[in-house]
């Protein structure tokens, strides 16, 4: 059995964004900008306008190649290490042969459920490598979550 597995993974899904879905979003956000204004809530506008210029600016950026390494000591995505004395359990998701992921329920309130995608390995390997240092209990995704993937966040 293995000590240490690594792989990289793109940190998100990237869905190409058409004309539509930018008239979508400018046209929303233009609406709530005058529903503020029109309710005298000026900073409100400004966090709008903001947002969708933050929204705007993380669609067009490329993915990352993050490394994913898991030890003894814990997990690591990229720069953020996940030890896990900090980790509850962990699912092994295999219900999209495409999107294999892995699950792991925080002990951390801020972010509760953390999200890996699996890829060049064998979901087998990395489950036992788990088993040796969390408990396994079934985990789904955040509904929130699967419907910002869909709509393209």
């Amino acid at each position: 059995m293995e000590r240490k597995m690594s792989w990289h993974a793109l940190e998100y899904k990237q869905k190409e964004k058409t004309a539509d879905w930018y008239w979508a979003v400018g046209i929303i956000a233009l609406c709530l900008v005058v529903i503020a204004i029109i309710s005298g809530d000026g900073l409100f506008a400004v966090f709008i306008i903001l947002a969708v210029a933050i929204l705007i600016a993380f669609s067009v950026r490329e993915p990352k190649l993050v490394p994913i390494t898991l030890d003894e000591r814990g997990v690591t995505v990229g720069t953020d290490a996940y030890p896990f004395a900090t980790l509850h359990e962990f699912w092994v998701d295999i219900s999209e042969p495409e999107n294999e992921k892995i699950l792991l329920r925080s002990k951390k309130s801020f972010i509760p459920l953390v999200v890996i995608p699996i890829t060049d390995r064998d979901h087998l390997a990395v489950r036992e490598f788990l088993l040796k240092h969390l408990p396994e209990k079934e985990l789904r995704e955040p509904l929130g979550r699967k419907v910002m993937e869909k709509l393209g966040f």
